[in-house]
């Protein structure tokens, strides 16, 4: 994905790995998530604590990212925006701007050079979660990301399906778990900063 489009995901528990299908080698990602009052954006960039991460951004993709920081400026609230940077597998880094929102959110993501956000991200500055991610395919050309969180969230594994439209039905594989689509907890930026450790007893 690249500019400014609305991301529609479900999310689940998965209760047992040990039945999941054959998985493969999987993606090593990190994920940080970046302080929302600390984005700016400087002409047609995006900017963080004075650097850019992303340049030459669209008029549609100012307006979406602009109108997102005076909200939550106005509203006070830092949920409003999520910015976040992605590191797979030592050589891809994406730079993402998530609106508020539990199923259906605004999305903007651009894939950026490695090099230049590496160290924003392995400085562990800011809160992360670690993972290794594979992919099983699932029906309509749709395909379930199952992740496996390591660090302090290790132990949860959870499934995400990315669907065209919300009143898109979907095949549920047996291996699911319960929908934790609007648990609040399973977010990723949530199990960054209150990891899986601090709660799984009360699951």
């Amino acid at each position: 994905m690249s500019g400014s489009d609305f991301e529609i995901e479900y999310r689940f528990f998965i209760p047992d790995p040990t039945v999941l299908p054959p998985l493969g080698k999987g993606d090593k990602i990190i994920q940080c998530y970046l302080p929302p009052w600390k984005i700016e954006i400087v002409g047609d960039n995006l900017c963080f604590e004075g650097r850019v991460l992303k340049s030459n951004l669209t008029m549609e993709e100012i307006r979406t990212i602009s109108s997102m920081i005076e909200v939550m400026e106005r509203e006070q609230s830092a949920r409003m925006v999520t910015p976040r940077i992605r590191l797979k597998n030592k050589n891809l880094a994406f730079v993402t701007v998530k609106g508020p929102g539990v199923l259906e959110r605004v999305e903007l993501e651009w894939e950026v050079a490695y090099e230049s956000v590496q160290d924003i991200v392995t400085s562990y500055r800011f809160p992360c979660v670690e993972k290794r991610r594979y992919t099983v395919p699932a029906e309509g050309e749709l395909e379930w990301e199952i992740d496996f969180f390591e660090g302090d969230n290790i132990g949860l594994v959870m499934a995400e399906l990315e669907v065209p439209s919300t009143d898109h039905e979907f095949v549920r594989p047996d291996w699911l778990g319960r929908d934790v689509t609007e648990d609040g907890r399973f977010g990723n930026g949530s199990l960054a900063r209150e990891p899986w450790i601090d709660f799984r007893d009360d699951v």
